[in-house]
């Protein structure tokens, strides 16, 4: 029996997110930067949410960080995700409290543990479309 996977949703650019999916497309992870603040900022806006400035540059950052928090989804209402998986909140090292949402991947429920350091991979979906997702960092024994 031949096994059917579905394919995942694909998401889709807009104006403000449109590095990031490029970016990603080379499998670097970039961010916008507020220059005035100091600080990223995501979700992507069209100004920095705390000083109102226009003058946000997107920088490319490590792709590392610690699981935040997590959810385990026990089904699947995005077409192309079998259950069990994890939805994750990921902090990452740049920053105090930069969190991106995704998903926590070669990981199974009971191997996740908030706190523990994860890295950036990046998954192909489609042919244009490639998407930032997590996974634990495994200790050499």
């Amino acid at each position: 029996m031949t096994e059917h996977r579905t394919q995942r949703a694909i998401p889709l650019a807009d104006h403000e997110s449109q590095p990031y999916w490029d970016a990603a497309a080379q499998h670097i992870l970039k961010l916008p930067y507020c220059e005035s603040c100091k600080r990223f900022r995501f979700p992507p806006r069209p100004t920095c949410p705390v000083c109102l400035d226009f003058q946000l540059i997107w920088m490319e950052i490590s792709g590392q960080g610690t699981l935040y928090s997590f959810a385990v989804m026990h089904d699947s209402y995005v077409t192309g995700f079998q259950p069990p998986f994890l939805i994750a909140q990921i902090e990452l090292v740049e920053q105090p409290g930069l969190r991106l949402t995704t998903n926590l991947v070669d990981c199974t429920p009971t191997e996740a543990v908030i706190g523990m350091p994860v890295s950036v991979i990046f998954e192909q979906r489609g042919e244009d479309v490639t998407v930032p997702q997590f996974r634990p960092v495994r200790q050499a024994n």
